[in-house]
Order: structure tokens, then C-alpha cells, then sequence
């Protein structure tokens, strides 16, 4: 064998190199010229899935798609426009008018004129949804989707498009009426069922115009009933449902396996601003009852029962001597109003009204806001651990009126000044209402109780509610009688009698607001 010098061999190695990058370069360009004839190739598998359905699968399987034919259409896409008038004026007139340079060579300035006013509308929209509840074009949907509207247009799901009137809103219950103003007669429209036959776990499907995304659809359950947010001044007795949600959904429908309107979606629960799984509809019973009163009267009236009710906590339950937490406690009774002239006192628990079962606070408020005012009904209360029934006609609620009974100045007599300090059997220490204490607090010079002079922060009563300077006007331990406090003497004789573990109720005054705290024996 002949060997190589070795000066040739790196011109041997790139050689070799270079033939074989030739080689390769040639087969695939070679290969990618050969491509399969069509038809020539099976794509997919040749027989479908062999799943085992029951029967009652087929006759389920276009459920929603037959619902969905049926609803969208009496689903509308509401765009609601503000127009806001913006005045403008050069604010760096005074700036280029004239040289600056004419006082710095002695020269006056010219006079300024001022600057010309410039008008400009500024339109500011936003779109939701509506249900078409009449062939002529009347139209449910939310207050916060029209309320603050200027021009409303309405657009359907076949793309006929509609200029549209507020006829009603209310605020309280985020309901709102409108009507399209040309004369039409043809419309599809909702079938209303009956939000009161709803139960946990019921099928519904949500209809609306999720981020401008119209006609969509999306399917659920029913998650709760009855639900509401404390802290937010509205009617509420919410449908919960996982069906998705989104804005834009607002004022649109919430229908049963039926394809029944039970419901106007309303709001969501959400910490990114989408969809998290929780949304609520108003019931259709309650949206239509407010929906009736704003086309027939423009307005809406609720029944007043005149009192400041709150509901009944473990605690509370213990100290009043109840067997059930279900019902709710009286915490201040208006002087001339329904509930007062029927004597219903404070302390006092609603058991039912009219015959309806009050198992909460805000259950107790939309009953009384449903009921006609003027009608005389019966009310269940508990009073020191007995039944009784009382007569009440009820009056119609006036906001205005409300306010001025809710800031009312209460006369009462003075109380010496005292302390007595009783921080180890309930956590707080308490005294009479001094002049100090009075000029401090904003109080009459009449005014009854004690104070709260410190707390415990660790204490049961601080973690049930109870704060520095509260005034207390009553004092009840569990198994015992109301008894009103107007010195820390008769406070702490009271305390005095309750035991480890006993459950004390306070009537509490703050910031002229009047409610009960319940809390056990430290």
C-alpha cells in the first residue's frame, strides 16, 4: 500500500470532504423532487371510535344547540353612548402672542387678546347585552349598561339595527327598560319562566355579548340562590352560576334546560377582570316585577317596615336563647314608622312576614321591598323567648325620608362620670359619659349609656365588632333579660353574673347607628 506524503494530506482530508458534502447535497435534492401522487395516501384512522353512549345520550346531544336556536335570537347587542361637551383653551397663548423680546429692548408688549374657546364633543361607549321581552320592542337589560346613556343603539342577532329609549331605570335592583323607537311588531322574543323553581345543581345557559363577541353562548349550572354582597346598597338575591360571564354579558340572558328566561346576568366575581367560574344574575321574577312598575308607572315602589335589622350570629343565638340562627334581630325601630306603630320593639327576631320565612337580613329586606305598600300583613317575631303575631301596614320607602330618620338626634338624660375597668371578664374597659366624652364624641347632652373607653384587640368582643368609644346602651347575658345601662355600675352588676363561656349581648350605638354585638365570656 502506498502511503501519503504528508504534505498532501489535509489537500487528501478536504477532498474527501468536499465529495462527500457533493454526494449528500445530490441525494436530497434528488429526493425532494420525488413526491407521492395524490390520493395515494390514507390520512386518519378508517373506522371512527367504538364508544358505548347510553340512551338517553342521544336525545341529550343537541340540547343546547336546539336552546341556543331558540334564544339568540331575543338577545340584543346594547351599545350606550355618553356625549360629554369639552371646552378647550390655548393654555400657551400668553406665551406666543407678541416677541418676547419686545420689554428686554424697552418696547411694550402688545396687548393680549384673550384666547379663543374651542367646543368639542368627546363620545365615550360601551356595549352589553338585552333580552326583547315584547314583539313591539320592549327590551330588558342592566342599569349600568343605559343608565348614564345618551344615545342607546340596539342590534339584533340577524344585523338589524335600532335606535333605542330609556323608559325606566332603577339603580337599587341595576334593572333597566328600553324600548326601541321605531314601530315594530315582529320581534322574537323571551319566554319568562319562573326563577322560584330554580335549585342548585339545574342546568342554564348564558347568552350575551361577552367583549363585543356577539351572540355567545355558554353553559352551566345553577352554583347558588339567593346570594348578595354586603357592603353594596342594592336589592340583591343573585342566581350564582359557573356558566362563563364576561363584560359585556351584563343585561343579557340566563336561560333553563327549557330555554326559559330565569335570569339577567349581571355581575362577576373576579380578581383579573374575566372570567373566574362565579357570576350573578338577577331573577327574572324579581327583574320582571321592577321591570313592570318602571313601562306601566316610571318608577319603582317597595314596601318600608321601618326598622335596622342585622343578622343573628352563633353568638347572638346563645344570648338570646334561640334554637336556630334563622331569622333576624331588631336592632333599632323607627319612632312613627310601620314597625313601631305595630309594636315590634328592639331585640325583637322576624321569624316570617306575610307568611314568608325570613332566614336572613336580606331576605327580610326583599320581602319587604316586594310586598305592595300599604298592605297589612303579619309578622312572627320571637320577644324574650316567645312566639307572637303582629299586624303590619306598610308604607311606602322614601329615601329621603330614610336619611333624615338614620341621622335623627335621640333624647336622653345625662350620666355621671365613672370608670370601671372590667377588661379580664369581657376585654374592655368602659365609663360614663363625661362632658369630654360628649364634646369629643359630637353627643347631646341627654344622651344615655356608656362608653367604650379601650379594647382588647384579642378579645371576643373586638373580633366581633366592638370599638373604642361604641356607646352601649343595653347589656343582656345568656339566660337573662335586657337591662338598659345609663351608669358603669348597673354595666358591670350585669357582667358580673355571667359565667365562663356565657354569651353577652350588646345594643350599640355608632356614629348614630344602632345594632347588636354578641360575644362570649373570655
Amino acid at each position: 500500500m502506498k502511503k501519503i506524503s504528508k504534505p498532501f494530506l489535509p489537500i487528501y482530508i478536504l477532498t474527501l470532504l468536499a465529495i462527500g458534502i457533493f454526494i449528500v447535497n445530490c441525494k436530497f435534492s434528488f429526493a425532494d423532487n420525488k413526491k407521492p401522487e395524490k390520493d395515494s395516501i390514507t390520512f386518519g384512522a378508517e373506522k371512527k371510535p367504538s364508544i358505548k353512549k347510553p340512551d338517553q345520550f342521544e336525545s341529550f346531544r343537541n340540547v343546547f344547540a336546539d336552546i341556543a336556536d331558540q334564544v339568540i335570537p331575543t338577545v340584543v347587542s346594547v351599545t350606550s353612548t355618553k356625549i360629554d361637551t369639552i371646552i378647550y383653551r390655548d393654555p400657551f397663548h400668553q406665551f406666543f402672542w407678541g416677541s418676547p423680546f419686545e420689554e428686554f429692548f424697552g418696547r411694550p408688549r402688545q396687548q393680549q387678546e384673550e384666547p379663543e374657546e374651542r367646543q368639542e364633543e368627546r363620545r365615550t361607549s360601551g356595549v352589553g347585552s338585552g333580552v326583547i321581552v315584547s314583539k313591539d320592542g320592549y327590551i330588558l337589560t342592566n342599569y349600568h349598561v343605559v343608565g348614564d346613556a345618551d344615545e342607546i343603539t340596539v342590534e339584533t342577532y340577524n344585523e338589524r339595527e335600532f335606535e333605542a329609549e330609556i323608559v325606566g331605570v332603577d339603580s337599587l335592583s341595576d334593572v333597566a327598560g328600553i324600548k326601541i323607537r321605531e314601530k315594530v311588531n315582529d320581534l322574537p322574543v323571551a319566554y319568562l319562566g319562573d326563577s322560584d323553581k330554580l335549585r342548585p345543581g339545574d342546568w342554564v345557559m348564558a347568552v350575551g355579548n361577552p367583549f363585543n363577541l356577539s351572540s355567545t353562548v355558554t353553559t352551566g349550572i345553577v352554583s347558588a340562590l339567593g346570594r348578595h354582597q354586603s357592603g353594596i346598597s342594592m336589592y340583591q338575591n343573585f342566581i350564582q352560576t359557573d356558566a362563563a360571564i364576561n363584560p359585556g354579558n351584563s343585561g343579557g340572558a340566563l336561560v333553563n334546560i327549557e330555554g326559559e328566561l330565569i335570569g339577567i346576568n349581571t355581575m362577576i366575581y373576579t380578581r383579573s377582570g374575566g372570567y373566574m367560574g362565579i357570576g350573578f344574575a338577577i331573577p327574572i321574577n324579581m327583574a320582571r316585577r321592577i321591570m313592570e312598575q318602571l313601562i306601566y308607572k316610571g318608577s319603582v315602589s317597595r314596601g318600608w317596615l321601618g326598622v335596622q335589622i342585622s343578622d343573628i350570629d352563633h353568638a347572638m343565638k346563645e344570648a338570646l336563647g334561640l334554637k336556630t340562627r334563622k331569622g333576624v334581630l331588631i336592632n333599632d325601630v323607627f319612632n312613627g314608622q310601620p314597625a313601631q306603630k305595630a309594636g315590634i320593639k328592639t331585640g325583637d327576631v322576624i321569624l316570617t312576614i306575610d307568611g314568608i320565612e325570613t332566614k336572613d337580613a336580606n331576605s327580610l329586606r326583599n320581602t319587604v321591598a316586594s310586598i305592595t305598600p300599604g298592605k297589612k300583613v303579619p309578622v312572627e317575631i320571637i320577644r324574650n323567648g316567645k312566639k307572637m303575631t303582629l299586624d303590619v301596614t306598610l308604607a311606602s320607602r322614601d329615601e329621603k325620608e330614610i336619611e333624615k330618620l338614620s341621622s335623627k338626634e335621640k333624647e336622653t338624660e345625662e350620666s355621671k362620670p365613672a370608670e370601671v375597668d372590667v377588661t379580664k371578664k369581657v376585654g374592655f374597659k368602659v365609663g360614663n359619659l363625661s362632658k369630654e366624652l360628649r364634646d369629643r364624641l359630637g353627643l347631646d347632652a341627654k344622651e344615655k349609656g356608656i362608653v367604650v373607653l379601650d379594647i382588647s384587640p384579642s378579645s371576643w368582643a373586638a373580633r366581633k365588632g366592638l370599638r373604642k368609644y361604641d356607646i352601649i346602651k343595653k347589656v343582656k347575658v345568656q339566660n337573662n333579660d335586657f337591662v338598659m345601662v345609663d351608669d358603669v355600675k348597673v354595666f358591670k352588676k350585669v357582667v358580673s353574673r355571667a359565667k365562663s363561656n356565657d354569651s353577652i349581648l350588646l345594643y350599640v350605638e355608632r356614629e348614630r347607628n344602632s345594632f347588636f354585638i354578641a360575644f362570649k365570656v373570655e
